[in-house]
């Protein structure tokens, strides 16, 4: 399998020692979890099912996974930091801190490999699916869920000074992403690297939601771009009012905006 490094270098896009960072996934939870479940949902997983979580963060979907599959069924849920996975509870669950593009899973053994914003920030992200795939077992299931920013923009009636402010952010943030290697248009790449991986019934699918700023709980660009803000800054693309306008028109609920479009892909195993 080819593996598509990016860097040498592996680098996440925010700061998990940042000290609001659960509040920002259980934000990424709030507005993403309903797609993700009704993705899991239509593969049509069987009560005592193996589950595979791969970057578990707070650890909502493995909890649902766990409910899922039931009681016969097993969860191991994977991270670099645990430390939000390892307050969870349910009898059914593993936690493990592991790192995906390195290997060391069991080969075979789980009917489901799932992810969500995860291998976009992984320079070796053939390896983390290549490694996924190999856990499989035969016809087991990869979930693959990756943003595609092209849809990331404001409502156009906005006033002039919110969109230059939103423009600048974002030029920001794309300077930011390319020198950490975060792909932007990541998401679309899925369907050609689930099938380059020799997977069958290969199938994407995309959701955005609309946003209102101030809204509690879903506030997750207002934590992210508060995690980056100094690393947005010294981009030179924004300057300290515009950053400041764009936190103000985030917990503006007038405000509104389109999110980035979650692509959600899966494949399945050949028996």
């Amino acid at each position: 399998m080819t593996t598509e490094p990016r860097d040498a270098e592996q680098r996440y896009m925010f700061d998990q020692g940042w000290l609001a960072e659960q509040r920002r996934l259980a934000a990424l939870e709030t507005i993403w979890d309903p797609f993700t479940f009704s993705n899991i949902v239509s593969l049509g997983l069987q009560p005592g099912s193996r589950c595979l979580e791969v970057g578990g963060g707070n650890g909502s979907v493995a909890a649902w996974l766990c409910e899922h599959v039931g009681a016969e069924g097993r969860v191991v849920a994977t991270d670099l930091d645990t430390r939000f996975l390892d307050v969870r509870k349910e009898p059914n669950l593993e936690v493990r801190q592991h790192d995906i593009t390195e290997g060391g899973l069991e080969t075979g053994a789980y009917d489901l490999a799932h992810c969500r914003a995860l291998v976009s920030h992984l320079p070796a992200y053939g390896k983390a699916l290549d490694n996924m795939v190999a856990a499989l077992k035969p016809g087991g299931w990869i979930l693959v869920e990756e943003f595609d920013h092209v849809s990331f923009l404001p409502d156009p009636a906005s006033a002039p000074e919110l969109l230059e402010a939103w423009d600048a952010e974002m030029e920001a943030f794309a300077r930011l992403a390319a020198v950490r290697g975060l792909d932007l248009p990541f998401g679309r790449r899925l369907p050609r690297l689930l099938e380059s991986r020799g997977l069958s019934d290969v199938y994407a699918e995309g959701r955005t939601v609309f946003e209102h700023g101030g809204t509690p709980g879903r506030d997750l660009l207002l934590l992210s771009i508060q995690s980056l803000r100094p690393h947005l800054l010294a981009t030179g693309a924004i300057t300290e009012a515009q950053a400041d306008k764009v936190v103000e028109m985030l917990s503006d609920p007038d405000f509104i905006w389109q999110s980035q479009i979650m692509v959600a892909a899966r494949g399945r195993k050949p028996v």
